[in-house]
């Protein structure tokens, strides 16, 4: 019994900085992500975060935190009627911007 403890407790230390936890909502999954040069044709609408945490104990898995933050937005953008997401600045902390726009 310790030993499958030991085991599983070992599996959930290491592979949960790799983990997504943030799920995109109905209407952050119809919002796209693009480059300022896709955008010049669509009407600004607001500005979105997303905040995730760059550490659980271990360094978190860049591509993951990055993931999160880019999906948060996306849900955040669907609230304020927006359809597309371009990055804003790079990442500070567990932190990254986006402004929303309406292309569509």
């Amino acid at each position: 019994m310790r030993r499958v403890i030991l085991v599983l407790g070992t599996v959930a230390m290491f592979g949960a900085p790799g983990c997504q936890w943030i799920k995109p909502s109905a209407g952050g999954a119809q919002v796209r992500e693009a480059t300022a040069a896709d955008v010049t044709a669509c009407q600004e609408v607001g500005t979105a975060s997303g905040t995730t945490k760059t550490s659980l104990g271990l360094p978190r898995n860049k591509d993951v935190i990055r993931n999160e933050q880019v999906t948060l937005a996306r849900n955040r953008a669907s609230e304020i009627g927006g359809d597309t997401i371009v990055e804003n600045g790079p990442p500070i902390g567990g932190a990254l911007s986006f402004i929303v726009y309406r292309c569509r």
